[in-house]
């Protein structure tokens, strides 16, 4: 049978901090879940757990293989990929090396630059992934396939037809890809829970903050999988493997405030006994009544995760989010109120007053702990990504961006890559890094959080 091997990058190298928790990778999880398991074969490794150097990729590749399919993020994972890519190239140089998710979406051509890569897909691949393995399998042509940008056989640039959009209850469930990855390797004890594991039920935001990349690779549109559908694939976690609590990976699982009571309904309905979070803008969240908080509580809801940003509510106008410093005060005040877990994220070292601004959102943390010693607070870098509004903003203010594909690899939320801010912020931002820093680094997360929102 012909076979498909997808990698899931490694996030972090030796020099960058260590994470705590090791999230599925969605993003090749939800690729293979789409193909006829009768006619392919899907292979899946995951950097995190083998060093893609090794000879562990020796055994998930053949002369079977159609090709070797690259999930990455503007992360580590551009220079693991690569690395990865080279060895298997040496061994079958013949091979496809296909490359998606968030980093080839926002930069397909200067991705397709690169000598290791021959294709690129833009946007969700869920449909367009398994067609273009059915084209390399019957030696077709690939430009019917939409949201591809590849090398022809003389290697110039070829863009199919943009299609970004995929609506997610056409896609096959998840599930169906769980028994490719060691599931026991990704559920862990986390927030006071057991046996905590990772699901996406919705994709994009209908917000517009200037800083988020999640508006241009969605364009500002939500999707998202109906309640029932939703309640399917907890249920399955909850019985299958035991899970005792969902971490949503949601860019905005709020958005529909219906459909999460409904999916709430669903587990009562069902009497499954979970815990789940979900993730909403300070303004939403206040605007739910009692009665609806506590309804969702009977259904498990237990945690909620907001992108406060900054302290500095100048930045926050320029950003253009729309809550103010009280509303994020009254966020927690509610929280504690409702015998709610908070988890707040927030960035510093926005462009126009950054010592302002990492002074003012250290205020904001210091008086949220007050409130509440128990509310969760993670502390990103602002790092400017193409295709958001700061991105120029950010070339005005002399930031050089990388050239080439490899380059962005020490590009990330977790290091300073803009010139605005001094030697001594550098070290303030540093030790409260270590203190506040970043410690959940799945793949929609990382995309969720750089983007105040995460495939």
């Amino acid at each position: 049978m012909k076979n498909v091997f997808l990698y899931y990058p490694r996030i972090k190298g030796e020099a960058d901090s260590s994470s705590l928790y090791l999230g599925l990778p969605l993003s090749v999880l939800a690729l293979a879940a789409q193909f006829d398991q009768d006619r392919f074969e899907v292979r899946i490794l995951d950097g995190r757990l083998s060093d893609g150097l090794s000879e562990t990729w020796r055994e998930l590749v053949d002369d079977e293989t159609l090709c070797l399919g690259i999930s990455a993020i503007t992360s580590y994972q551009i220079r693991d990929g690569l690395n990865l890519c080279r060895n298997v190239k040496e061994a079958f140089p013949e091979l496809k090396v296909v490359w998606g998710g968030w980093h080839p979406s926002l930069m397909p051509v200067q991705t397709l630059k690169h000598d290791l890569v021959d294709i690129v897909i833009t946007h969700q691949g869920e449909f367009t992934f398994p067609a273009l393995v059915s084209c390399l399998d019957e030696g077709r042509d690939l430009e019917s396939i939409p949201n591809l940008v590849y090398k022809d056989s003389d290697r110039n640039v070829i863009s199919t037809a943009s299609k970004p959009f995929v609506n997610l209850a056409d896609t096959l469930p998840i599930e169906r890809a769980y028994h490719l990855v060691n599931m026991n390797k990704y559920i862990q004890p986390l927030w006071g829970n057991k046996r905590v594991a990772g699901y996406e039920s919705s994709r994009g935001c209908p917000y517009a903050c200037k800083f988020c990349s999640i508006s241009s690779v969605y364009r500002r549109k939500w999707n998202a999988l109906p309640p029932e559908r939703v309640a399917d694939g907890v249920e399955w976690l909850y019985r299958n493997y035991q899970v005792d609590a969902i971490h949503f990976y949601d860019n905005n699982f709020f958005v529909d405030s219906r459909r999460s009571m409904e999916f709430g309904s669903e587990l009562v309905k069902r009497g499954i006994d979970i815990k789940w979070d979900g993730t909403a803008v300070a303004e939403q969240f206040l605007r739910f009544s009692d009665e609806y908080i506590e309804k969702l509580k009977r259904s498990g809801f237990y945690r909620v995760i907001v992108g406060a940003e900054s302290g500095d509510e100048d930045v926050l106008r320029k950003i253009n989010k729309r809550h103010n410093n009280e509303q994020i005060v009254q966020t927690v005040k509610k929280c504690v109120h409702h015998g709610l877990q908070a988890s707040l994220s927030f960035m510093v070292g926005f462009p126009w007053e950054p010592e302002k601004d990492f002074h003012e959102t250290v205020k904001l943390i210091e008086t949220l702990k007050r409130i509440d010693s128990s509310v969760e607070i993670l502390l990103f870098i602002f790092s400017p990504y193409l295709g958001t509004p700061l991105y120029d903003i950010a070339l005005e203010y002399g930031t050089i961006y990388p050239e080439c594909l490899e380059e962005w690899a020490d590009f990330t939320y977790e290091r300073v890559n803009t010139p605005w801010i001094s030697d001594p912020l550098k070290r303030k931002i540093g030790r409260y890094l270590s203190f506040f820093g970043t410690k959940d680094l799945s793949e929609t997360a990382a995309a969720f959080f750089k983007g105040g929102d995460g495939n």
